[in-house]
């Protein structure tokens, strides 16, 4: 497990450092950042690298090795990132650095990476790319040692620019996340997943971070069917995890409530899934992490507002309890659903819990994420995360964190009117699957969620991460980032209603 660290001396980053990669636009390693980064003594040789290597759409890298004497590196690889990117991706190349990270092969015992940056601001998002390019799990039984890496961030001068201590905790909320998605599901119960939460929160201090848990038939007190119907076949009972944080000084003007969908594992339910579409539904917590991950980092951050999260936590399994199409349960927001689909589990799980943050936590802003629809990496691709509201602002607000942040996200339709019909039910309020699956997926999974809340018209914001929390087989913690950005920006003004 590669240990990350942020550091502000390029001179001590440098000594000693057995493998030096410096990652920077093409015209700044031709401006000849790379001699003030690395020296002369490998010009000839770095001269070549980069003009045999054209950085591409992702960047590109090149490795060279030396002989180790007078202090040089006994490996020097220049990751060549694109010198611009389209209007849908991050300003800072965050995506181009995690591709290069990746190709550079970083080694045990130590690598320094050098990241040249337009913007100061641009080092959060690159360390989280770096960090995500280096994911912490693995059970091999072969050992692989890992490397310590180092990471300086420089302008295009080549002057070392100071880590914002945000930046290394975003790295390590980010990385938490991705483990806990790749742990395999013997190992991650919703008990385990309240444990690990636990453990997570814990150096917040006491009193930060006030720990709740609804466990089995506490559930079906609170009004949350959804969630206890989900989970009420496995071995391992389905729990509500609620942690609270209210600020110390004046009272706050907002309470914002976090909802991440916690399905440990997802079989299906009794509409089993096929094989190779069981295969990584380990994934399927990756909302529920993510939120927990993103409520560290903004009670660290010192957020002004008060702060809920929410993580309905379920293993959708098959047995004698399972629950079954046909049925009709009574959500807690009193709309009944008609079961269709045993495998369209997780909007259940949402429903219940953005209904509970809106009417028993009245929180003032709605934010969920989710592995929500497969139809997700359909409508926005692997990279970008799906985004409904119905507020325009507060949509807006969340497409510039995605940038800002490199969790990228781009906007689906907020239609009430067109998709409410696709969940027609002739003996309920609703289904919980649509009817024509051609139409708007990812949309109208939005809208199931929303409907539980539409009688208050909360201002309410979506994220389907299905995607691009679970890329080439690996968990990618996916969402810290992005949500702490959107809260960390979050001002009264989003959430008005515009006619």
């Amino acid at each position: 497990m590669a240990e990350i660290t942020l550091a502000r001396s390029l001179p001590a980053a440098l000594k000693g450092a057995p493998h030096v990669v410096l990652l920077a636009p093409r015209a700044r390693l031709r401006a000849g950042l790379w001699r003030r980064v690395l020296g002369d003594d490998l010009g000839p040789t770095v001269e070549a690298m980069l003009e045999d290597t054209a950085p591409g759409p992702l960047g590109a890298c090149a490795t060279t090795w030396t002989d180790g004497a007078r202090g040089r590196p006994r490996r020097v690889t220049l990751g060549v990132l694109p010198d611009r990117v389209s209007r849908h991706l991050a300003p800072s190349r965050s995506h181009a650095v995690e591709e290069c990270v990746r190709k550079a092969d970083l080694r045990a015992p130590a690598a320094t990476v050098v990241v040249a940056l337009d913007e100061a601001e641009h080092l959060l998002p690159v360390a989280v790319a770096i960090g995500r390019a280096l994911p912490l799990f693995r059970r091999a039984s072969t050992p692989r040692p890992a490397p310590e890496v180092t990471v300086v961030a420089v302008d295009g001068e080549g002057r070392p620019l100071a880590p914002p201590p945000e930046a290394a905790r975003a790295v390590e909320a980010s990385r938490w996340v991705a483990a806990l998605v790749d742990r395999p599901p013997s190992e991650k119960s919703t008990a385990d997943f309240v444990a690990e939460a636990r453990r997570f929160l814990a150096p917040l201090g006491k009193g930060a971070a006030k720990v709740k848990v609804l466990e089995g038939a506490a559930l079906r007190r609170a009004g949350l069917e959804g969630i206890h119907h989900v989970g009420r076949a496995a071995s391992v009972a389905p729990r509500l995890l609620h942690v609270e944080h209210a600020p110390k000084g004046k009272r706050p003007r907002l309470t914002v409530a976090l909802v991440g969908k916690g399905v440990v594992y997802d079989t299906g339910g009794l509409h089993l899934k096929p094989r190779g579409g069981m295969e990584g539904m380990k994934s399927d917590m990756g909302g529920a992490a993510a939120v927990v991950a993103a409520f560290r980092l903004l009670v660290a951050a010192r957020t002004p507002w008060r702060l809920h999260c929410l993580a309905p936590l379920a293993e959708n399994a098959i047995g004698p309890g399972a629950y079954k199409p046909d049925e009709v349960l009574r959500l807690h927001s009193g709309k009944t659903v008609e079961i269709n689909n045993t495998d369209a589990e997780g909007r259940l799980l949402l429903g219940d819990a953005v209904s509970y943050a809106a009417r028993v936590l009245k929180a003032d802003v709605v934010i969920d994420a989710a592995t929500l629809t497969g139809a997700q990496a359909i409508s926005t691709g692997k990279r970008h995360a799906a985004v409904v509201s119905n507020r325009d602002a507060l949509e807006a607000l969340c497409v510039r964190a995605g940038r800002a942040s490199g969790d990228l996200v781009h906007p689906l339709p907020f239609a009430p009117e067109l998709y409410q019909a696709e969940f027609k039910s002739e003996v309920a309020d609703m289904t919980n699957s649509v009817k024509d699956r051609n139409n708007a997926q990812s949309s109208c999974a939005a809208q199931f969620v929303y409907s539980h809340v539409q009688d208050l018209d909360v201002p309410w914001l979506h994220v389907d991460l299905a995607r691009p929390a679970f890329y080439d087989g690996r968990g990618t913690g996916f969402g810290p980032a992005l949500l702490a950005a959107v809260v960390g920006g979050l001002e009264p003004a989003h959430l008005e209603a515009r006619a």
